[in-house]
């Protein structure tokens, strides 16, 4: 995907001195990562993935991208889980609406479907939330994050809104804390109980009253599911 206009590649074995021509998939690559993209812009809440901490510049990119959610009024948490795998962020999936992942340049996640929540590159996290970048899948494509860490950051002009290409919806910068009255800024009351509303589950409920019945710890069953302890043997 760094080269877009190799569109061909040759392949020669040393071995059996066969040589072949195969078509380079780079085009359907960057189309998925055109989509992915978009995803970023349309999503409310982030996470910063930090799958490495030996590459020179992570301190840098951490910051960076930090800056970038807070002019693109989004929520971003940082996350350290040691090797990535489905499991462990699926546990995230509920509360964060796309990945950002943050590795060396052999690192970067290209075939996420097994993931429940879009992941990408901190290329990715730029183009789309950096207002001054403009990206097409003809402009090649990197994965070294400290090509750009110098670069300049656009701040959003006003209340500009874009149309998202995924949902087909108008997509507003500012912030939704804030909310425009007669050309003034009033912030508006939001309470941790507003983010459980739409929750299916919301923790254990501690609400019991000393009017209502405690059961008690008993014992549980022993033995394994074909043959409990408690049940008959058959012989």
């Amino acid at each position: 995907m760094t080269n877009i206009n190799c569109t061909k590649v040759f392949s020669f074995s040393p071995l059996t001195s066969e040589s072949s021509f195969s078509r380079s998939s780079a085009n359907k690559l960057l189309r998925r990562r055109l989509y992915l993209v978009e995803k970023v812009r349309d999503a409310n809440t982030l996470a910063l993935v930090v799958g490495t901490v030996g590459v020179e510049g992570h301190r840098e990119a951490i910051e960076r991208t930090r800056e970038l959610c807070k002019n693109a009024a989004k929520k971003l948490y940082v996350l350290s889980v040691g090797k990535v795998n489905v499991a462990k962020l699926s546990n995230f999936a509920t509360d964060i609406d796309a990945f950002i992942l943050l590795s060396c340049p052999f690192g970067v996640m290209l075939d996420t479907s097994d993931y429940y929540r879009p992941i990408v590159s901190l290329f990715e996290a730029e183009i789309a939330l950096n207002p001054s970048k403009e990206w097409a899948a003809a402009a090649g494509w990197t994965a070294e994050f400290g090509c750009f860490l110098s670069d300049s950051i656009g701040t959003p002009s006003g209340d500009d809104a874009d149309m998202s290409l995924i949902t087909g919806k108008l997509r507003s910068r500012h912030s939704g804390q804030c909310e425009q009255r007669n050309h003034q800024s009033d912030m508006m009351l939001y309470t941790a109980g507003d983010y459980f509303i739409d929750r299916s589950w919301k923790g254990l409920d501690d609400s019991c009253t000393s009017d209502q019945e405690v059961i008690k710890i008993c014992e549980g069953r022993s033995g394994i599911a074909s043959s409990y302890a408690y049940e008959p043997i058959n012989k």
